[in-house]
């Protein structure tokens, strides 16, 4: 398959000056002497992205993310390298970005329609749709001047979601803007990607990289440093930061981590309540369904409230909608940002499944520490089979409190400590 985009030894630079005297004194110089220096804002990045990728994109400030989203919607010619686009693509940058404030709204939205190879027909079609998404009343038909920075969000976001795209470039777009429109700016993101469209999205939330993308990548000083998926590089991310705040001065620590805890959760409250498979995971192959997955405390009771660092057990139920040679039960606990704390497997505690008949249903049981730290956290189940295939997940996490006692300085969990398959059972097919 074509990928939709691909991106081959890109780089950026740029040059600056220390100051303006000093470039004016290489003006007056002829160039004779060299008063600037070459600035790399994107160096050797080869990417591709598959068609119907939700690829996330993370780094710090001035880790080149606009830059290279820019260079993939083509706003920005790139020094080195090739890009490569297949499809018709939109790009939100930022409030309003390509608008002429002395036209209306209106006319705005039927220019930039056109630009994007619509013809005027098709664009009085998807207008009533574009209109009722901005939800600016009258300032329709006033000049995009006139708008305040809220109104040019929504209308830029309206007209990039309305046009059909192939891919979708999103820059920090939802930043401004009420939670009403943002539940919905996000809803039609997931619409977009689930009927397949790409979507490459910058944000600092790592809650919202974690629930929306499939993909992520880690820039830092111009350098892709990391793919995977958006678990992994949201980790290697927090590691990123955590470096950095290292190496500056232990100052201002509690508002530090107000930021920081601010960044992770920023628009967790808006996100919209999904329906099951939508939250940029795999979709099973429906090979195994997960039946039920009990939560038990240390007396094998059902568990919602467990203090903190006690054992827990998650009991995990499938069944088999197809004989396998080869399967493997996991479970996965994350806190209520969606970030990954550990993951455990039956490949993983070598504790073999072997082959599995039609209608065969099996129990594992995963017992692990819980994390130290107060609050809600979810259980999440699958079964694989060869070369990764994810045959069952469940639909929605289990979730579960976790409550004081006494805590641990410094401790986030306890790895899993045991992992048991239970004697197999065999159902008729399901109804």
């Amino acid at each position: 398959m074509t990928p939709a985009i691909s991106l081959k030894g890109i780089g950026k630079k740029y040059r600056i000056a220390s100051s303006k005297s000093l470039h004016l004194r290489e003006l007056l110089s002829f160039g004779k002497k060299q008063h600037t220096q070459d600035f790399w804002a994107l160096q050797d990045i080869d990417l591709e992205v598959e068609q119907g990728t939700t690829l996330g994109i993370l780094g710090r400030n001035g880790a080149g993310k606009s830059t290279m989203l820019q260079i993939i919607s083509g706003v920005l010619q790139p020094t080195t390298g090739t890009v490569t686009v297949n499809g018709r693509l939109t790009a939100i940058f930022g409030l309003g970005s390509g608008f002429n404030p002395e036209f209306t709204g209106r006319e705005n939205a039927m220019m930039n329609g056109l630009i994007l190879g619509m013809d005027r027909h098709e664009m009085l079609e998807r207008f009533e749709e574009i209109e009722a998404f901005a939800d600016i009343g009258d300032f329709m038909d006033r000049p995009v001047k006139t708008y305040s920075s809220g109104m040019k969000s929504r209308l830029g976001f309206a007209v990039a979601v309305n046009v059909n795209p192939d891919i979708l470039v999103i820059d920090e777009a939802l930043s401004a803007g009420d939670a009403s429109f943002k539940k919905r700016a996000l809803q039609r993101m997931y619409d977009l990607r689930d009927s397949g469209t790409t979507v490459l999205f910058v944000s600092h939330s790592m809650g919202m990289i974690n629930r929306f993308c499939t993909d992520a990548v880690l820039l830092h000083r111009g350098h892709m440093i990391s793919r995977g998926t958006p678990e992994e590089v949201v980790g290697q991310y927090r590691d990123v930061l955590e470096k950095s705040q290292n190496k500056e001065p232990d100052k201002n620590t509690e508002r530090d981590r107000q930021l920081d805890y601010t960044i992770a959760h920023e628009d967790e409250d808006d996100m919209p309540d999904l329906p099951k498979g939508k939250r940029g995971q795999r979709r099973p192959t429906g090979e195994a369904e997960i039946l039920d997955v009990e939560l038990l405390d240390e007396d094998q009771h059902q568990a919602h409230r467990v203090p903190a660092g006690s054992n827990l057990t998650v009991r995990v139920r499938a069944r088999y909608a197809q004989a396998v040679e080869e399967s493997a039960f996991g479970a996965v606990l994350r806190d209520r940002a969606g970030t990954l704390l550990f993951a455990n497997s039956t490949d993983m505690e070598e504790s073999s499944l072997g082959p599995r008949e039609k209608n065969e249903v099996v129990t594992v049981d995963f017992t692990f520490g819980v994390p130290y730290h107060p609050g809600e956290y979810g259980v999440e189940a699958t079964v694989s089979g060869d070369a990764g295939r994810l045959l069952g997940r469940t639909g929605e996490a289990i979730t579960f409190a976790v409550v004081a006692e006494e805590l641990a300085a410094g401790a986030v969990s306890q790895p899993p400590s045991r992992v048991e398959v239970h004697d197999s059972e065999e159902l008729g097919p399901a109804t």
